[in-house]
């Protein structure tokens, strides 16, 4: 589904609109020519001083950041950023972070593809050896592998458990095909594979007591068998495989987020015509001055998953655009939640790169929903509560049976724990490594453009 953005007049809630006022900024100014600015410092700072939501507040002039002067340990490997890092580590936004050149690649990957499997046959297979997924493309639905087949042995050798096997697998390195026997039907058959590299897929579709599960582990854009609009595709796909089902569970959680564009899309597809999806106020350079906007993005024409009945699964660990999905839903749908808090992500990052292959992500948007309500670092509290993962698996389906169960709840009215510590500035004692940035990063992730 396309999804429809709109500049838009929008009148909120007394409380809420005065987080809205403001619109262009005077109080800094764009980069000047300064004396022992390095090229990327001036980049990063140009960078930082449009799209930064915090800007107006927080930046300073541009002198004030060259060499160092917050006395910061850098590793020395990233020597020639130096003021480059400390300059972002100086914000107070925990996501809005420089990554150096060494980190390109690996970042990359990160922002734009589900993980991969370096050594993989292209199916899932659980504890007593039975195939739970085939993947769209690889080795294993090449070779006629189905859902539900029995693996009974490999180049001859029998084990009892899938820990068994793969300790089998990892002891193999000179060779990569091996012969496998399976069951179906109780009928046995043999399949040579070869294991390669693959990316996995974002959406898996199990049932439960014949209520169909559709289970999303990211928003992304290349997944196994897509190169562009991964994630969507693939929930479109497990939609039509469950068309007819009266309920269906979405389980998010684990899922730290992706790219808004296709989140968004994918709560499109579950909507009406013209819902409201969710806000944003973004900030953004507008005939060279800062300015910022806030717009809607409205469903365009009913979704192919309309009118169903839905029970939405989170925890701890789904963030961003988890978040920006529930708020579709809750909003528009009252949809139920069994699980845990959510991890309160109600921001997005603008992710630019420098002409030295340097990445800065910068919060540049908040997202609040439908009524104007901002869920930022509170989250989305369950109207079940249940941390037990298989516990609240099941209790999900005794809603979804019930089919009429709306939601009660709302936000969280505490800050939760990555957002309560604030971040602080290290000293002289204290060493800023960006690797452990990227790594955060799979904390949330609400990608608004990466270019």
């Amino acid at each position: 589904m396309n999804v429809s953005k709109k500049l838009l007049p929008v009148v909120f809630s007394a409380a809420i609109a005065a987080s809205f006022l403001g619109c262009s900024s005077d109080t800094i100014s764009p980069v000047e020519d300064t004396s022992g600015a390095s090229s990327e410092l001036k980049t990063t700072y140009s960078m930082l001083y449009y799209y930064y939501y915090l800007a107006d507040t927080e930046l300073g002039e541009l002198s004030t950041y060259v060499d160092n002067p917050l006395n910061v340990y850098i590793n020395p490997a990233y020597a020639d950023v130096a003021d480059v890092i400390t300059m972002f580590y100086a914000m107070s936004d925990k996501l809005t972070r420089y990554f150096p050149s060494a980190y390109y690649e690996s970042l990359v990957q990160l922002l734009t593809e589900s993980d991969v499997e370096s050594k993989s046959f292209g199916m899932e297979v659980d504890s007593s050896l039975g195939v739970k997924y085939v993947y769209k493309e690889g080795p294993a639905v090449s070779a006629g592998i189905q859902k539900r087949d029995h693996i009974l042995a490999v180049d001859g050798n029998q084990f009892e458990t899938l820990s068994e096997l793969d300790s089998y697998l990892e002891s193999i390195e000179n060779r990569d095909s091996f012969l496998f026997s399976l069951e179906r039907d109780n009928l046995t058959y043999e399949v040579s594979m070869t294991r390669t590299q693959l990316n996995v897929p974002t959406v898996y579709v199990d049932t439960l007591s014949d209520v169909p599960i559709i289970r999303v582990t990211e928003f992304t854009n290349t997944t196994n068998g897509y190169e562009d609009e991964g994630t969507l595709r693939e929930f479109k796909d497990a939609l039509e495989a469950t068309a007819g089902a009266n309920s269906t569970i979405l389980d998010l959680r684990g899922n730290g987020g992706g790219y808004v564009s296709i989140c968004t899309q994918m709560a499109g597809e579950l909507l009406s015509n013209n819902d409201t999806i969710i806000y944003e106020r973004s900030w953004e350079p507008e005939h060279n001055r800062r300015s910022d906007n806030t717009t809607g993005y409205l469903a365009s024409g009913d979704g192919i998953g309309k009118g169903r009945y839905y029970v939405l699964m989170l925890d701890s660990n789904s963030a961003s655009c988890s978040e920006i999905f529930a708020a579709a839903l809750t909003s528009n749908l009252k949809t139920p939640i069994v699980g845990t808090n959510s991890f309160g992500k109600g921001i997005g990052q603008l992710y630019l790169t420098t002409e030295t292959k340097g990445i800065c992500g910068i919060t540049s948007v908040l997202f609040y929903d439908k009524d104007g309500y901002s869920y930022h670092t509170y989250g989305f509290v369950p109207d079940i509560y249940e941390p037990d993962s298989l516990e609240a698996l099941h209790k999900a389906v005794e809603l979804a049976k019930t089919g009429s169960y709306s939601r009660t709840e709302g936000y969280s009215s505490e800050m939760q724990p990555y957002w309560a510590s604030p971040k602080t500035l290290g000293k002289k004692s204290t060493s800023i490594d960006p690797e452990e940035y990227m790594q955060d990063a799979l904390r949330g992730l609400a990608i608004v453009d990466f270019k």
